[in-house]
């Protein structure tokens, strides 16, 4: 995306920003892909759940709905449950090695660091399989 954008005037930005942000957020009821019903690891969805509601505390991980909502969205933040779980995969990895670096107050970048590769990859397994706490399955 960063190629792309480079190109972009400070005012063709910010007309992109505007147009992304009024885009709607929820399922599209004719997006017919097939989404599974649930992880094929039992094992990786618990640890998924664990730190999607509750977090580690004691590693100084808050709880992913802590910032994007109990139901994967909220204004301002990513809606996580709608994305493509390799995805979010890469991009956790850029936030933990600090390629990616566009996180307010470095917050996703301390937050990535602490997490595991195993509890990357569960999490993203997670949302991606269009699953999130207070929303099911597609």
């Amino acid at each position: 995306m960063q190629p792309l954008a480079e190109g972009l005037s400070a005012s063709d930005a910010a007309d992109l920003a505007a147009y992304f942000s009024m885009l709607p957020t929820s399922s599209d009821a004719q997006d017919n892909r097939a989404f599974p019903t649930a992880m094929p690891d039992p094992a990786r969805a618990s640890t998924a759940i664990r730190l999607i509601v509750f977090g580690d505390g004691e590693r100084g991980i808050p709880p992913c709905q802590a910032c994007h909502g109990p139901v994967s969205y909220v204004r301002g933040a990513p809606p996580l449950s709608t994305q493509n779980g390799a995805y979010l995969e890469q991009q956790l990895e850029h936030f933990s090695n600090g390629y990616r670096g566009n996180d307010i107050n470095v917050r996703m970048r301390s937050i990535a660091r602490r997490l595991t590769a195993e509890e990357e990859t569960a999490v993203s397994e997670f949302y991606g399989a269009g699953l999130g706490p207070g929303v099911g399955t597609k």
